[in-house]
Order: C-alpha cells, then sequence, then structure tokens
C-alpha cells in the first residue's frame, strides 16, 4: 500500500507503517513520569552535562537497513553508496527528541548563544517554527493514552491534574540497542 501524505489512508492494522522486525523488537514497561517543573532532571537547563545527556538520546541512531526490510517500509530511503544491498535508516522518534533538544536550547539563547557554545543558525525563529509543529504532528500521530489523574492539593485548597503519572512505554534504551 503506497500512503499518500496529503490523504489519510485507513490502515488495517497501525504498525502497518512500520517494518516487520522493528514492531517484534519493540518491548514495553510501566513508567512513572517525573513532573519536570519540581525535579530539575538531566534533560533540563543549560550545561556541557545536560547536552551530553541530550545527545546520548539521538546522536548515535543513524542506520543501516537491509533491502528485504526496506521492502517493507512505507517510507523508502537513500541507498548507502558503498554498500549496496543497504540503506540509510533513522526512527523518527530522534529525530523528534533533536526537535525537542533544540528547542531547550533556544530556551538558553543566554548560554548557546555565546563563546564554544555559539550557533546562530540553530536559534534562528524559523527552526522553532519547524520543531514545535513536528512534536505536535508527532504527539498527534502517537498519542499517549495513559488517564492523567487530578488530586488534591492542601496548599491550593483545591484540585489539579498531576503529571507524576504512571504509562505504559517503549522500553527506550532497547530501541536505543
Amino acid at each position: 500500500m503506497k500512503l499518500d501524505l496529503f490523504n489519510r489512508v485507513p490502515l488495517k492494522n497501525a504498525c502497518d507503517v512500520i517494518a516487520a522486525p522493528v514492531r517484534e523488537a519493540l518491548e514495553y514497561e510501566v513508567r512513572v513520569f517525573e513532573p519536570g517543573k519540581e525535579h530539575q532532571t538531566i534533560y533540563q537547563g543549560a550545561s556541557d552535562e545536560v547536552d551530553k545527556a541530550g545527545d546520548d538520546l539521538y546522536n548515535h541512531t543513524v542506520m543501516k537497513i537491509p533491502r528485504q526490510d526496506m521492502a517493507l517500509m512505507a517510507n523508502k530511503s537513500w541507498p548507502i553508496k558503498d554498500e549496496p544491498g543497504y540503506y540509510l535508516g533513522l526512527f523518527d522518534v530522534f529525530h523528534q527528541l533533536h526537535c525537542l533538544d533544540s528547542i531547550r536550547r533556544t530556551l538558553h539563547k543566554d548560554y548557546y548563544g555565546v563563546g564554544e557554545h555559539q550557533n546562530y543558525d540553530m536559534l534562528e525563529p524559523k527552526h522553532a517554527f519547524h520543531w514545535v509543529e513536528y512534536i505536535r504532528q508527532a504527539l498527534m500521530c502517537n498519542p499517549d493514552v495513559s488517564m492523567n489523574a487530578w488530586n488534591w492539593y492542601d496548599d491550593l485548597k483545591g484540585v489539579r491534574g498531576s503529571s507524576h503519572q504512571a504509562h505504559t512505554c517503549v522500553n527506550f534504551s532497547k530501541l536505543q540497542e
């Protein structure tokens, strides 16, 4: 089945556009999200350590795909010049993470706009529009339908949605392998 980017095509199986070898390798686990606003994570802020943590999520992710696996995929890729029978591949989640990390860096122009971290091109608003739009589409394409529960907070004398919730997640470390 050929997918047209401008027309929605109903799929029999939600994984029709993913090659079977990838689908079979996915493992799932229950994870509780950290809210991020109350607990600083290694992925927040601006520092060499934060940059390394972000880079480690997506920097080693281009792979070579054998012809027989590429034939199963809806999205075709460029052949590797010096390796006949193999094609370049990248799981889109790694591009999405790059976009998110780039937004983080843009929020810290005071750090990334000077000295050794200077990269004016990446701080341009035109890139930020792409990043936000791409992440929006990814979230709508693969919506997390975990229930966001509401909790009572004495200090607020009211209820508020809680970010500290359990989710069914792909085991990301296994995906990186």
